[in-house]
């Protein structure tokens, strides 16, 4: 596995990639890695001739009270668990070889693309400008990368819809590749900030993902959709989760519905706090009464 930091560095591989014939996988990430990265870096070996998976924690995607300081930043680790998933290259740009003048904000930097048709509700309510940053740095990463295909998990399924957004918009010459939401043995969705987890709250957590499979077996069984997601709220409330938000959206538009008839697939999605430590969720509904 190569190790590479700067952009001359990368467009020397990738020419070497292109002028063979390959095809380039690409997984981006923030590090800290855990297996739901993997399984993007496997999806991508087992699809692509060159895998190259960036660690880049984005100041441009955390908000002035955010944890961009302290995030998690183990590379040393996160480097041997590429290296053992047969990982090409990795690229470690630091900070100004992405951002020259140390720009921390969209406003530092000056240039940005967003997609607000996605970005305003879910997770954007509480985050305002959060996912403009974040698909800023991601053209730019696919502007410096040039894959032929990108591999985005399912846990944050907004961030995934609006990158398929963008690419379809701006026809990228490049393919979104979905890869599902990967979870602990107890049905925790893995994220790096699971780490941040005391022990109570970390037994407590998988109760967000089983509240939902409540809910969807109710809605499935015909039960009313705001008596079932107030029930759910309610639920977790009493074991001592901070409710963001427990909605239900079709997959597509991310526009909340509130009945399950109609032409497009409905998830339901959940933002929640455990002692200080956000927890993100979503499974699908309707896909699993079609089948």
């Amino acid at each position: 596995m190569k190790t590479i930091t700067t952009g001359h560095e990368l467009a020397l591989q990738w020419d070497t990639a292109r002028r063979s014939g390959a095809v380039i996988g690409y997984v981006p990430t923030m590090g800290a890695l855990h297996e739901g990265h993997l399984s993007l870096v496997d999806r991508a070996r087992e699809e692509c001739d060159v895998v190259i998976c960036s660690i880049f924690v984005n100041p441009l995607q955390f908000g002035p009270n955010e944890d961009f300081e302290s995030y998690p930043r183990p590379v040393e680790h996160d480097l041997g668990l590429l290296e053992a998933r047969d990982t090409d290259i990795a690229f470690l740009p630091g900070w100004t070889e992405i951002f020259p003048r140390r720009e921390r904000t969209l406003e530092d930097f000056g240039t940005h693309v967003s997609v607000p048709r996605l970005s305003h509700q879910l997770c954007g309510r509480s985050r305002a400008g959060h996912f403009d940053g974040m698909v800023t740095e991601s053209l730019l990463f696919l502007n410096l990368v040039r894959p032929d295909r990108t591999y985005w998990g399912e846990k944050d399924f907004q961030q995934l819809r609006i990158i398929e957004t963008l690419v379809g918009n701006l026809r990228l010459p490049v393919t979104v590749v979905r890869g599902a939401t990967k979870r602990e043995p107890d049905g925790l969705a893995m994220s790096s900030r699971n780490k941040n987890l005391s022990p109570q709250a970390r037994a407590l957590s998988p109760n967000l993902r089983r509240i939902l499979q409540e809910a969807r077996a109710r809605l499935l069984d015909g039960g009313s959709l705001p008596a079932v997601l107030d029930t759910a709220r309610e639920q977790l409330t009493g074991l001592g989760f901070a409710v963001e938000y427990l909605v239900a959206c079709e997959e597509d538009s991310l526009s909340e519905v509130s009945v399950l008839e109609g032409p497009f697939p409905v998830r339901l999605f959940a933002a929640a706090a455990l002692h200080g430590v956000r927890l993100l969720d979503n499974i699908p509904v309707t896909e699993v009464a079609r089948g």
